[in-house]
């Protein structure tokens, strides 16, 4: 799954147990297990999960929920910026 319009968004993580910090409170340790890649307006998710001692790292498809898919209209791609109105004048052909 090689798509250049795939940008990581996020991590996906396991909880790995928990600690004690300086305080005494109980804290979470988190393990990285993969990451998570979208295209720009989210409409294609995937997850790229590491090595591992089974063997290479796999990627796996997210889809949503029929109910969940977000409205991809209202928003921006990642990284994205805004782009002022192009006249049908100043097109080339």
């Amino acid at each position: 799954m090689a798509n250049s319009n795939l940008q990581k968004v996020g991590r996906v993580m396991v909880k790995n147990g928990t600690y004690k910090d300086k305080d005494g409170n109980e804290k979470t340790r988190w393990h990285e297990i993969g990451i998570m890649l979208a295209t720009p307006h989210h409409s294609q998710l995937c997850i790229k999960l590491h090595a591992n001692g089974f063997g290479e790292g796999q990627f796996a498809s997210v889809f949503y929920d029929d109910d969940k898919k977000p409205n991809f209209i209202d928003k921006e791609p990642l990284g994205g910026r805004q782009v002022d109105d192009i006249a049908p004048e100043d097109i080339p052909f």
